[in-house]
């Protein structure tokens, strides 16, 4: 039985490479596995910090959603998608979208409008002096 595809996408402040030992992993158990990098993000880690595109900074999560998308429809089956921090609320925006076989979302960063520690907040008022 062939097995899926596994779509990794990174975050903001690392590039493909941090992928590279989940890839091997699961390519030696049968998965074929690819980790595209978002527009504008193809250096080395290195050449980025060097000399960052002045479009890096522009991408919109549309864009990158909208990247992601074709790179999936491009693919025969639908893939599992993971993905790490920026990458993990992509792979909720696409699994929303039913893009996806099944998706994990490590360490996911919140979208706009979602403040992390607000549910806190009962729990610990402020106290005033």
């Amino acid at each position: 039985m062939k097995k899926p595809t596994i779509l990794f996408i990174h975050g903001a402040f690392v590039t493909p490479k941090s992928w590279e030992p989940m890839m091997k992993y699961f390519e030696e158990k049968g998965f074929q596995t690819l980790a595209p990098s978002w527009p504008y993000h193809e250096k080395s880690a290195e050449d980025l910090r060097k000399n960052p595109s002045d479009k890096l900074g522009q991408l919109k999560l549309e864009n990158l959603v909208d990247h992601y998308t074709k790179i999936i429809k491009a693919l025969p089956e639908k893939p599992i998608i993971i993905g790490h921090s920026f990458g993990g609320l992509l792979t909720q925006l696409l699994m929303d979208r039913d893009l996806g076989l099944a998706g994990i979302a490590i360490d996911s960063a919140g979208s706009k409008g979602i403040v992390a520690a607000a549910y806190l907040l009962p729990l610990y008022p402020c106290q005033e002096s």
